[in-house]
């Protein structure tokens, strides 16, 4: 599991939020490459542009919190991508739940699991952090994780639990 102190800068934070996106979205390009069942892919090319849409803010965040930014190709060549929002390795995880992939349904389900523990993970470090800027960056990602949760849940009405 990720370990913050609590005394990060809004920037490391952002960086941190970053890679997790980051590996999030590797996940599900790559299990959307796996699967086989055309509504499965769909939904996983659809998660997967999600968590591009996370990294596109947590980058205008970037920008608006860091006096000297760097451009995007540089910001990430930092990044480090080597775990999803729930701690785990997308490649590990990947190959742990290749079953998952059969059916929209569990898709949906397993995706939601994933989020609640980023908003989860999120919200947990905003109430330890003591700086403000990195608190209301962290609300932030809490609140696009649940709003994320929404969409989820809209699509499993769509396609039946």
């Amino acid at each position: 599991m990720l370990l913050l102190s609590g005394d990060e800068t809004p920037q490391e934070v952002i960086a941190l939020s970053y890679g997790l996106e980051e590996g999030l979205q590797k996940f599900y390009a790559a299990a959307a490459n796996l699967a086989i069942d055309p509504e499965v892919i769909q939904i996983l090319a659809e998660l997967a542009g999600i968590e591009l849409r996370h990294k596109q803010r947590l980058f205008e965040l970037y920008l608006a919190v860091e006096s000297n930014p760097q451009d995007r190709v540089a910001f990430e060549t930092e990044i480090k991508s080597e775990m999803t929002e729930g701690g785990f390795n997308p490649d590990k995880l990947l190959e742990q739940n290749l079953s998952t992939f059969k059916s929209a349904a569990a898709v949906l389900n397993f995706a939601m699991m994933l989020e609640a523990q980023a908003m989860d993970l999120y919200m947990r470090y905003a109430d330890k952090c003591e700086d403000q800027k990195v608190k209301a960056i962290l609300f932030k990602m809490a609140n696009e994780e649940k709003a994320h949760l929404k969409r989820l849940g809209d699509l499993q009405g769509k396609h039946g639990k």
